[in-house]
């Protein structure tokens, strides 16, 4: 499985020497994830990570993703439903440029809907989230497990919401390609890669 970082909403002390420490100790992807940020503060962000892991980050600007030649964009619930001819002509570009594409899905329906049209299908929350009060989904298990089977396609199948350590044997038993870490990090940033380590190992260990 591959394990997404995601970025915290809030600004964090040390937050980019945390962010490094991450992607050195084997994070697959940064998703920067500041929705409070307008994209001339998200250039002053992307320009503090250093360089060589800009292809590893994706981003929900895609202004800032081909300013940085980043590693793909994320299309937001709010791009997905205003324009499916424009969401086309994107994902041509994306693909034509080898970077990737990225939708978070909050439904069965909305999987099926996604999967091998996007690269990476974020299925969000699969827990009770860490970071967000009252922010779950009550999703059959059974159900989605043979949706991973069926779905794939082109296509990678990441849990999100409330996935920390507790949460991965359960995440690998439902045949996911990879987890989204969010709460499970910056909960506590001072043990952020610490934790993460600690995830890896189990990610990384089969079933």
């Amino acid at each position: 499985m591959q394990i997404i970082v995601y970025t915290p909403e809030q600004e964090v002390e040390n937050e980019i020497g945390i962010i490094t420490q991450l992607l050195d100790a084997g994070a697959d992807y940064l998703y920067i994830r500041k929705p409070e940020l307008d994209d001339y503060s998200l250039v002053d962000y992307v320009e503090k990570i250093p360089e060589q892991y800009w292809k590893k980050c994706i981003a929900t600007s895609m202004i800032i993703a081909k300013e940085f030649n980043l590693g793909g964009y994320h299309f937001t619930r709010d791009i997905v439903q205003k324009n499916e001819m424009y969401n086309d002509k994107v994902l041509n570009w994306l693909h034509a440029n080898d970077k990737m594409s990225s939708v978070s899905a909050h439904s069965m329906e909305e999987i099926k809907k996604y999967a091998g049209k996007f690269k990476h299908v974020i299925v969000s929350p699969l827990f009770k989230s860490i970071s967000k009060e009252n922010h779950s989904y009550d999703w059959s298990l059974e159900e989605l497990k043979l949706t991973t089977h069926d779905s794939r396609l082109m296509t990678k199948l990441f849990a999100v919401g409330g996935v920390d350590l507790s949460k991965i044997e359960t995440v690998k038993n439902l045949n996911f390609d990879g987890v989204g870490l969010l709460g499970a990090l910056w909960k506590d940033p001072g043990n952020a890669t610490t934790n993460f380590n600690k995830i890896l190992h189990v990610v990384q260990n089969d079933k």
